[in-house]
């Protein structure tokens, strides 16, 4: 992120989106489709199509960059990538290590809900250069997956865990979901015991979110199911907190731990505002401060590109104020903060001009705490992050969106 951004900035993440799985999640409100089992190949062939012509237009040829201008991380969400044969993912891995180059200590990020793979599939997934699995588990509570609309059950996701063990895989990310449907602190518990003796590289824990016009929001809605109330979830949260730090996790982001040295860099691209190339329906992308969304329907997505046609939903181009309240909203997910005489001097602007009742009000209140020119949030600004965020908010025509990835 620089004063001047311009199309040769150093650009070195990739978003891919693959829009299809096996059945939607009752919570689900990702862009996702079930049975589309005819357009894999189409779809396969526009996303390459897409990476090409994306790499014309910003001027990158692979023969002409260094390893120090080629991919270092690399990223495959969804929906559920795995859904389709290796034998087309390997394509789209292809084009961006021919179109963009892959460094050679990228980390290259694949998801998978347990169902979608077995031994030989993690085994080919391993050999094509994906050497980070982030497994969609949720619960490891047959009856809670079942409120979930989840179809897989606790032994696939402990199966699919230890065959990624045996395929190489030596970076593995779990997704974890807490609040669930009749789940209580002990339930909880139990379930993090089990976890932690897995002893995967990473944790990305997310309290379930009832989303409008979900299969879940009609369920609880009319009383079906019943969640557990606000003071509960946060006693979830908390015991989540201290129970993986105990086992040696860093709680390095609202959501996310890991094990030392192994921290998602893809996500810090997000959480950094660093620019990164995005792919595929419903994709969005973020180069020379212009954040753009792909088409979303894979139909229309298909069609565009093939028909030489921009797959674009909408385009934005960040005004200076607007990116420095996002960079800051975004970097105070971080729990090690931001430095805001560095963004000053990336973006050309004072935070404390453009922001400074914001922060002062947040310091007052104990949200926010100051170290210099080092901002990060407290232990209550964690819980109350949304709060802290819409401090930083620019009223926009419209809106911004992250890839899935682990957000």
């Amino acid at each position: 992120m620089t004063r001047a951004s311009s199309a040769m900035e150093s650009v070195r993440a990739a978003y891919v989106h693959i829009p299809f799985c096996v059945s939607k999640c009752y919570y689900c409100d990702f862009n996702s489709y079930p049975g589309l089992e005819s357009l894999f190949r189409d779809y396969v062939r526009a996303v390459v199509l897409e990476i090409e012509i994306a790499a014309s237009k910003s001027g990158r040829v692979r023969e002409a960059f260094s390893e120090h201008e080629s991919l270092s991380t690399i990223y495959f969400g969804g929906g559920t990538p795995t859904v389709l044969p290796t034998e087309l993912l390997e394509p789209i891995l292809q084009a961006l290590k021919h179109v963009f180059g892959i460094d050679r200590a990228a980390e290259v990020t694949i998801e998978a809900n347990p169902e979608s793979v077995d031994k030989p599939k993690v085994e080919k997934l391993r050999s094509m250069g994906f050497n980070r699995l982030s497994l969609g588990v949720q619960s490891l509570d047959d009856k809670m997956l079942e409120r979930l609309g989840r179809i897989h059950r606790a032994q696939d996701a402990l199966r699919a865990f230890w065959d990624a063990r045996q395929a190489g895989f030596e970076s593995i990310n779990l997704d974890l979901m807490f609040g669930l449907p009749g789940q209580t602190l002990d339930h909880w518990e139990n379930e993090l015991r089990t976890i932690l003796h897995l002893r995967p590289e990473h944790l990305s824990m997310y309290e379930l979110s009832v989303e409008p016009k979900t299969p879940l929001a009609s369920m609880v809605q009319n009383k079906s199911l019943s969640l557990p109330d606000e003071e509960a979830k946060l006693e979830m949260y908390e015991k989540a907190i201290s129970e993986t730090k105990s086992a040696g996790y860093e709680h390095y982001e609202v959501s996310n731990l890991a094990l030392p040295g192994f921290r998602c860099r893809h996500n810090q691209v997000y959480w950094r505002n660093e620019p990164f190339y995005g792919f595929g329906a419903g994709a969005t992308s973020y180069l020379a401060r212009t954040r753009t969304r792909k088409l979303s329907n894979p139909r229309d997505y298909i069609s565009a590109v093939f028909s030489g046609q921009e797959p674009v939903e909408y385009s934005e181009k960040l005004a200076d104020r607007a990116l420095l309240g996002e960079t800051i909203l975004l970097g105070l997910r971080m729990l090690d903060g931001i430095d805001l005489t560095d963004i000053q001097s990336a973006i050309g602007l004072d935070p404390f001009r453009e922001f400074g009742l914001e922060i002062a009000d947040l310091v007052r209140r104990g949200l926010v705490e100051l170290r210099g020119s080092r901002m990060r949030v407290t232990h209550d600004g964690l819980l109350l992050l949304n709060d802290v965020s819409e401090m930083f908010v620019e009223p926009r025509i419209c809106p911004t969106t992250s890839p899935s990835a682990e957000i």
